[in-house]
């Protein structure tokens, strides 16, 4: 039973819950394939157009969800890993099309709509604990005829979109001359994610950001020295001045390779979703520089001191691989190699949340083929989606991190639980030989027995799980549970 309405309205309440449940029974983000009662499809759409339904109301139930998880595992050190997703609908646009009509806006072809979420999960396992931000949008809509070439030039300083006008002097300005923290720019949710997670966890839960290339802008760099109990871990992507001890300037990338390594370490990386992984040696050196604030945008911090981390990869035995070169600012203290690799390890734990929105794509829940055609009820199409596929991913990455001491009750219900625990006498007979290894009633437990339901063998020779096999075993676990509670009979 939830302690609060989520939309101020029980019925609102009891439509969510159903179409979370039938998205997840079906694995799919489409309506007519997640609701086969024509009874239930003529209300998830009522409900996905209902003007009450917002989706800050969908959002507000995430961070609850999430601050609860929090305090339930007593989790003092979490780390957040932050991504945009595009989402084009190829078959809706050419249908509008036909009809004359605006396409839903996104993008430079106008296919659909984004989305930027942000997961925190644990730092000291990586384990996923819930949703800190999510916001869902589209720019404004334009007809396709009126798309002009030279609004989708590569010279981006010829594009009319790319010049504003200044609210101080009323002069039109390179919209890249102002700070992106004062326009209306898609760039600062990196930033407004940051903020609004510190200000809703508990100041004693040090939150560390780690983005990947997209985020290596400068007033990011800046905000651990703006947010208490907050540091980064940005992959650098842009050729910034840096300033040495002896009060020389030099570039950060030149700087940072002229850096001997300190050590070695082999992690796993996969060349692709379809590719298989591999092993990897790379060489890690590390330094502290100060990193000078762009000529243009001026920016109020003139230069902010940062530790760097560099991983290359020292050989590449298939050649179609690419060599791993990361170089890492942060703003944690690196002084020795386990500093260092702590900051690598922090990296490659973001990677989940590609996972993630991999799944919501093609081969998992399909969100490009929804079949909505109006902003707002796209966007809580989508919401609705990500927070069921979320119960898949978390079961993954339960899995893969044999973490014995998150508890199963994180993702499942008592009723759940008693169908995991009637499926793990089912694939533990007495004469198997490699049976579950995981203490009963914790995360790990719980997902070996889905994993064996989605198709799962169990052996040795065989690979971990991915996330369809998860999937499936949540389908069929789903499908037990609406029987079950129908017809409220518990499993023996």
């Amino acid at each position: 039973m939830k302690p609060h309405s989520i939309f101020n309205d029980l019925r609102l309440d009891k439509e969510y819950d159903s179409l979370v449940t039938s998205m997840i029974t079906h694995g799919s983000a489409v309506i007519n394939r997640a609701c086969p009662k024509a009874s239930d499809k003529k209300s998830a759409y009522r409900f996905i157009n209902n003007e009450n339904v917002q989706l800050s109301a969908i959002v507000s139930d995430m961070k609850n969800q999430l601050i609860d998880n929090i305090k339930t595992l007593e989790v003092k050190d979490v780390i957040i890993a932050q991504d945009t997703m595009e989402v084009v609908l190829e078959k809706i646009v050419k249908r509008l099309e036909k009809q004359g009509r605006e396409a839903l806006e996104c993008a430079r072809t106008n296919k659909g709509m984004r989305s930027h979420s942000a997961i925190v999960m644990d730092a000291s396992n990586g384990m996923p604990l819930g949703f800190g931000f999510l916001q869902i949008w589209g720019r404004t809509p334009k007809p396709l005829r009126q798309v002009k070439e030279e609004d989708i030039t590569p010279d981006r300083k010829r594009q009319p979109s790319y010049y504003i006008t200044d609210p101080k002097s009323g002069k039109t300005r390179y919209k890249y001359s102002v700070p992106v923290t004062e326009r209306d720019s898609e760039s600062s949710r990196w930033i407004d994610a940051c903020k609004e997670i510190r200000e809703s966890l508990d100041g004693d839960v040090h939150i560390t950001m780690v983005q990947d290339r997209e985020g290596d802008m400068y007033p990011l760099l800046t905000l651990p020295s703006e947010l208490p109990n907050f540091d980064i871990v940005v992959r650098a992507a842009k050729k910034r001045n840096i300033r040495l001890g002896d009060g020389s300037k030099t570039g950060l990338f030149e700087y940072t390779v002229s850096v001997p390594s300190e050590t070695t370490m082999e992690i796993t990386v996969s060349k692709g979703p379809r590719s298989p992984k591999r092993k990897a040696v790379i060489e890690i050196s590390y330094g502290e520089v100060t990193v000078l604030r762009p000529h243009s945008p001026v920016y109020p911090q003139k230069s902010v001191k940062l530790y760097f981390v560099r991983a290359a990869e020292c050989s590449t035995p298939d050649k179609e691989a690419k060599d791993i070169d990361w170089l890492l600012l942060t703003s944690i203290k690196v002084t020795n190699a386990e500093d260092a690799k702590k900051v690598i390890g922090y990296y490659r734990r973001r990677w989940f949340i590609e996972d993630y929105h991999r799944l919501l794509k093609k081969k998992g829940f399909g969100i490009e083929d929804i079949q909505v055609e109006t902003p707002h009820a796209f966007e809580i199409n989508l919401a609705v989606c990500i927070k069921s596929a979320y119960e898949t991913a978390l079961l993954k990455k339960g899995f893969d991190s044999s973490d014995d001491r998150t508890p199963a009750t994180l993702v499942f219900t008592p009723l759940e639980l008693q169908i995991v625990e009637h499926l793990n006498k089912e694939f533990n007979p007495r004469k198997k030989i490699y049976k579950n290894p995981y203490p009963r009633g914790s995360l790990a437990w719980a997902a070996w027995a889905v994993a064996c339901e989605g198709g799962w063998s169990a052996m040795p020779s065989q690979p971990k799980p991915g996330l369809i096999t998860f999937k499936r075993g949540i389908d069929r676990i789903e499908t037990i549970y609406q029987y079950l509670s129908r017809t409220r009979v518990t499993c023996g």
